[in-house]
């Protein structure tokens, strides 16, 4: 079958299988009459976490790499059965799985509201951490920022880990030293009363083996306020880029989101979308 010949069949055989999910069955609330059954193209980006544009490329038949991420992904957005699922990863080129796919990184503890909020987000960076700033759950964008996280051990998905221990994070950072003492003394304001909780503690003299700048940063005490203001890196894929950067902390609860936000429609947001497009993660 010729490439051009499997998008065509990768294209309509998604599309056929979202106009027969119902969004009762997809876990959905609906309001108000809707004109045509089975679920719109962004709910199932929603679903799959995906941007409503690269999914609508996908069931356009567009030349785009489908990555085995986006694929796993899929198959609970469009209720696949087995062997719905083998033949979706047929047409897209790819070996089906033994096993059926895992969902995306996101891990138990993470409201499912904000799941979505890290959907919506895309291709804005954004994460989520907890006050230890271990990174719990994150989107596509968010790994041109910290890179991929889904390979790191668990207990290495660690702002503070990356930011002393990461050959990448630090090439990005206009001024390394500022930057790391800046983020030392928003871990210990923030971390309060728990700084002497065995996790964090473990946390510490793990960095403090791994990393002669964190030990020599951490001494200093320091305690920084959160203000908002722009963060600027010089990204290899993206060059010198600037965003805002925000932070909301999830209700009743001791995680925060975070997001390095772009206008949107502007450059930045557009070159964005197409660094995820070619690799294959929506965005």
């Amino acid at each position: 079958m010729a490439d051009s010949e499997r998008r065509r069949e990768l294209a309509e055989f998604i599309r056929s299988r979202r106009e027969r999910r119902s969004p009762e069955d997809a876990g959905l609330r609906v309001v108000g009459q809707r004109r045509t059954p089975g679920l719109r193209r962004e709910e199932v980006a929603t679903l799959a976490g995906l941007s409503i544009t690269w999914y609508t490329w996908l069931e356009q038949g567009r030349e785009i790499k489908v990555s085995r991420q986006v694929l796993g992904s899929l198959v609970p957005a469009l209720g696949l059965d087995t062997v719905e699922r083998d033949h979706l990863y047929r047409l897209a080129g790819e070996v089906p799985p033994a096993d059926p796919p895992a969902d995306p990184p996101a891990p138990s503890g993470i409201p499912r509201p904000y799941e979505l909020l890290l959907a919506h987000l895309d291709p804005n960076p954004s994460f989520v951490v907890n006050r230890r700033f271990d990174v719990l759950a994150w989107n596509a964008g968010c790994e041109l920022i910290l890179g991929d996280l889904a390979a790191l051990p668990a207990e290495r998905r660690n702002i503070l880990w990356l930011h002393f221990t990461s050959p990448e994070a630090r090439a990005m950072s206009l001024d390394w030293e500022e930057e790391a003492a800046h983020t030392l003394g928003l871990f210990r304001a923030q971390v309060g009363e728990h700084i002497l909780d065995p996790d964090v503690v473990a946390l510490l003299r793990g960095l403090e083996r791994a990393s002669p700048d964190f030990g020599r940063l951490w001494r200093r005490k320091d305690l920084t306020p959160y203000v908002p203001q722009p963060r600027t890196l010089a990204h290899p894929l993206l060059g010198r880029v600037t965003f805002e950067y925000a932070k909301m902390h999830i209700a009743n609860d001791d995680k925060t989101v975070v997001s390095y936000l772009t206008p949107p429609g502007s450059d930045l947001d557009r070159r964005l979308r197409e660094v995820l497009a070619a690799r294959g993660q929506g965005g």
